[in-house]
């Protein structure tokens, strides 16, 4: 009965954005009790910059970012709901980049570098494989 339900597509793409939705879930937590935890170590370069409510409003996207990111996992031949999950990706890395070569906030090596890799291989990926799932 559960197998049924909890049952990914086929591949190893709505496995991995699964993974990510798990992990942004993870993150949406960590921000809301400890907001000036994790996120400052992010923000390493302007640490000062990170606020309670700067991280809550990053929770808050994170936490939307998570249940996309899950419904797409769950339904990767649902066009609109693939192409919404795949900008939120292109979204992330796009504010991840401009963190570290724009704003300079961001330290690289750091902590920010596996949600880039995250963010730039879903892209990646995403477009690699959108024939397969959408047709």
């Amino acid at each position: 009965m559960f197998g049924e339900i909890f049952a990914l597509p086929e591949g190893g793409l709505p496995k991995f954005i699964w993974l990510s939705a798990a992990f942004s879930v993870f993150n949406t937590v960590q921000c809301m009790v400890q907001p000036l935890g994790m996120t400052r170590r992010i923000y390493s370069q302007q640490p000062q910059q990170v606020t309670p409510l700067a991280s809550h409003l990053f929770a808050t996207w994170t936490a939307l970012s998570a249940v996309l990111r899950y419904k797409c996992a769950f339904n990767m031949d649902n066009a609109l709901l693939y192409d919404i999950t795949f900008w939120s990706y292109v979204i992330a890395g796009t504010h991840f980049m401009s963190e570290i070569l724009i704003f300079k906030t961001v330290k690289v090596p750091g902590p920010v570098l596996s949600t880039f890799v995250v963010a730039i291989t879903s892209v990646l990926w995403m477009i690699k494989d959108r024939d397969i799932y959408i047709h």
